[in-house]
């Protein structure tokens, strides 16, 4: 039986001239296919690109560290604080720019939230992202609404609008509230209207960019979730983290020292900037990564994304040592594995615990798939390929054949995960959400393993 029914789609999507009230994104080619079909002497072309942001757009959520300077950093929050039981509240009767209170709260069942559940304000305001006003002319939480919330002892406040409490409040005074109280927020939420009438849980999980308060999300829903247990299978994002191409960094805009001083000592917050690859920490490959008339990542459907894993054990490779269809088939059959069309199958090499003490070596010193191994897997037509690796290809093999053989038939990789040996035994469902980039040849993630 699958670990959920349906998945939702809850992020708006994220591109360059996206709604934005501060600093939008901004999104540049590293490379794209017309210069790489003349590098690679039209034997081949592909595509990336970096982009440009800030924690706090779009579709996002703040942790502990937003107005606490002594909160925990983004990758230091447990996984299960960003997948809880969504108790949504169908507060649309407001109005485009009404007034959230605990009377209204109340109204829409404020009665049926259980302590830690995700209190999700449904208003519709989503259907109004591309009019002008849609920040400044949008509903708004109360501090009475707040307070029952806090008093709820709900553990995230989530909605379909953006700032949560009064527009132009640069004191953040509701959501500081909340705060307060130990609840994580998530902003500009979109598509809820799929989910009225469904028990569902809300996944709201940040990129592990270490040392940050915030960040940019995929929001998804996950009706009748069934999972008991959940893995974690993300690395951080870190100054001298291990890169194939692009290296991505990070800055702080605002910090809670300088917000300080200004605030007079009243109140302190804490945001980043960061300027990031699609293809870099754990990451999601799109087809159209190697192939441009491949599905890119915008349009891949979520309902894909939470995929049966079938771990193929190679952790008795050697760095450098090539993964080959004799040694998958014989690990296949070790494990009796039976890989369906759709399924996720599972390169795991422990080559994950060389990602903190190895960053230098980590894309060069590693196992590898051969070119008859990625023929042999894109013959078993799963969905993705899941590894712990970076890179596939061996690394001296500037043709890189696995990209090409695996994008080519439309399977989409999944690189760069942590704790892969965890799913090792019994029976696991890998969630995959990439960063909603519209054109996106890959995406960062916060990617996680299930089971009942």
């Amino acid at each position: 039986m699958p670990i959920t029914d349906e998945i939702v789609d809850l992020s708006v999507p994220f591109y360059e001239g996206m709604p934005c009230d501060d600093l939008g994104p901004k999104i540049w080619e590293r490379l794209s296919y017309t210069y790489s079909r003349q590098l690679y002497q039209h034997t081949q072309s592909r595509a990336g690109r970096v982009f440009l942001t800030t924690d706090h757009t779009g579709t996002h959520l703040d942790g502990p560290l937003r107005f606490d300077p002594k909160g925990a950093p983004i990758e230091k929050v447990p996984l299960e604080r960003f997948l809880l039981p969504a108790g949504m509240l169908d507060v649309r009767f407001v109005g485009r720019a009404g007034s959230i209170g605990a009377a209204e709260l109340q109204r829409a069942g404020a009665d049926r939230l259980q302590a830690g559940d995700a209190a999700v304000l449904f208003t519709g305001h989503d259907l109004y992202l591309r009019d002008p006003d849609y920040f400044w002319n949008r509903p708004q939480l109360s501090p009475e609404g707040a307070a029952l919330l806090v008093e709820k002892k709900v553990g995230m406040v989530a909605a379909d609008f953006p700032g949560i409490g009064q527009p132009s409040d640069d004191r953040y005074t509701i959501k500081r509230q909340l705060h307060r109280g130990g609840i994580i927020t998530v902003e500009q939420l979109a598509n809820l209207k799929a989910l009225a009438g469904k028990k569902w849980h809300l996944f709201a999980g940040p990129l592990r960019v270490r040392g940050t308060a915030g960040s940019i999300i995929r929001a998804v829903g996950l009706v009748n979730w069934r999972a008991k247990q959940i893995v974690d299978m993300t690395q951080d994002f870190f100054d001298g983290m291990p890169t194939l191409g692009a290296v991505p960094t990070y800055w702080s805009r605002a910090n809670h020292k300088l917000t300080s001083h200004f605030y007079k000592g009243e109140l302190s917050y804490l945001t980043h900037s960061m300027m990031l690859t699609e293809h870099a920490g754990t990451h999601f490959d799109a087809p159209y990564h190697f192939d441009e008339h491949g599905p890119a990542i915008h349009e891949i459907p979520l309902s894909k994304c939470m995929v049966r894993a079938r771990v193929f054990d190679m952790t008795h490779k050697k760095p450098l040592e090539g993964i080959g269809p004799e040694d998958l088939e014989l690990a296949r059959k070790k494990n009796g594995l039976k890989v369906e069309p759709g399924d996720g199958i599972v390169i795991w090499t422990e080559h994950s615990k060389n990602y903190y003490s190895s960053p230098q070596t980590f894309g060069d010193q590693r196992q590898f798939i051969t070119a008859e191994g990625a023929k042999w897997i894109a013959a078993r037509k799963p969905f993705v390929v899941i590894t712990d690796l970076v890179g596939l290809d061996e690394p001296v093999d500037l043709t890189t054949p696995v990209h090409n053989a695996v994008l080519h038939a439309g399977i989409c990789m999944l690189q760069v995960t942590n704790n892969v040996a965890a799913l090792a035994q019994g029976e696991w469902y890998v969630g995959m959400f990439p960063i909603n980039l519209v054109q996106g040849t890959g995406a960062p993630l916060r990617a996680f393993a299930a089971r009942a």
